[in-house]
């Protein structure tokens, strides 16, 4: 093929290169203006990381005195604080205050083991005169009901609230048996029931207390002897079983631990491993935490011991607005809210019940 064929027009190629060299000349005046540019750019960056760099500076000056400010705030309010604990004790405004006093009085003979409160704190159950065992709203100053339970001459000694608030168990005894009661409570869908769960001759029950779930119940069971053991029965299945020797058993909430008495010193068991734990001298043992109980001492007073502490920290629960006499018993209620007071004074054959709460 021709030159003449391949490039058929010269003045196309004469034009391109024209072009070609305008678009480098206006490329070379416009360099200096992009220099410029930049240039221009660079200056007001440099300005504007100054002047944050000042205002980072007045930053750190204002946190700075900010922090020394936080500082002495918390440095006084910890002073008032550790004054506050100083004068109030442990609880603070947690410590119980007396809310129904003298609600109702019993008769003094083991009046500690004849009244109970329920989970919510809201209904007492109490033994009138050993034979009937009856309920009593505290909104309401007349018993709410009578608990069903057979008439066959014996007497009944104690009442306990299951942790649920739907059944009380009942000790009875007779002049050969002891027998532990449950009771179901009335409710909208069904009428009251009972249920005979252990029968045994030639002891006496005491004191029962409701595990963690309601599967079960410890008691006291004195022989003849005057030995006193604590036993556990399940109330889903015909088991019963010996725990330890001791009197006045309490579980914890969360089921680990059982408070009891022996030899007049409360004591607390690790029930999976059987390790024991002596406290204080003191009675009826009752827990207001999974860690943490509280029981009554011999002049009439109620001490707390926390067991996460190595050894336990006891000390004197204050109550107020305490009417007089010596405290016998102190049970809290299955919310750790309210806590049923069994109180005597000196001299008098009744023993009188209130409720605090905190």
């Amino acid at each position: 093929m021709k030159d003449q064929e391949r490039f058929p027009n010269g003045d196309y190629e004469e034009g391109t290169i024209a072009q070609l060299l305008s678009h480098l000349q206006e490329l070379r005046r416009a360099v200096p203006v992009n220099y410029l540019l930049k240039e221009k750019l660079k200056m007001q960056l440099l300005q504007r990381i100054q002047e944050l760099e000042q205002e980072r500076k007045r930053g750190q000056i204002k946190q700075k005195s900010g922090k020394a400010r936080r500082l002495w705030l918390v440095t006084g309010g910890g002073l008032i604080l550790l004054l506050l604990a100083v004068c109030l004790g442990p609880w603070g405004d947690q410590s119980p205050s007396v809310r129904h006093y003298s609600m109702m009085t019993l008769v003094n003979d083991g009046a500690e083991a004849l009244v109970d409160l329920n989970p919510n704190g809201t209904i007492v159950a109490y033994v009138e005169d050993k034979r009937v065992v009856k309920t009593r709203d505290l909104a309401d100053s007349q018993p709410k009901g009578t608990v069903v339970l057979p008439n066959d001459g014996g007497t009944y000694t104690a009442v306990s609230w299951s942790n649920r608030g739907k059944q009380l168990a009942v000790v009875e005894r007779t002049e050969e048996f002891s027998r532990l009661w449950i009771v179901n409570l009335a409710d909208e869908e069904r009428p009251s029931s009972k249920q005979l769960l252990k029968e045994e001759k030639g002891v006496a029950f005491d004191a029962p207390s409701w595990s963690q779930y309601d599967e079960s119940i410890a008691y006291s069971r004195r022989t003849n002897d005057g030995t006193e053991e604590i036993w556990v029965s399940s109330t889903v299945a015909m088991q019963d079983w010996k725990l330890v020797e001791g009197t006045q058993p309490a579980w914890s909430p969360d089921g680990r631990l059982l408070a009891f008495v022996k030899q007049d010193t409360v004591h607390v068991m690790e029930v999976r491993s059987g390790a024991v734990t002596p406290l204080e001298t003191g009675a009826w043992p009752s827990w207001n935490d999974d860690d943490s109980l509280t029981f009554t001492t011999p002049d009439g007073k109620i001490k707390q011991a926390r067991l996460n502490q190595d050894p336990p920290d006891i000390r004197v629960v204050p109550i107020r607005r305490l009417g007089e006499g010596a405290l016998l018993k102190a049970q809290w209620s299955s919310d750790r809210t309210h806590l049923l007071l069994t109180q005597k004074r000196k001299g008098e054959t009744t023993a009188t019940i209130s409720i605090a709460s905190r």
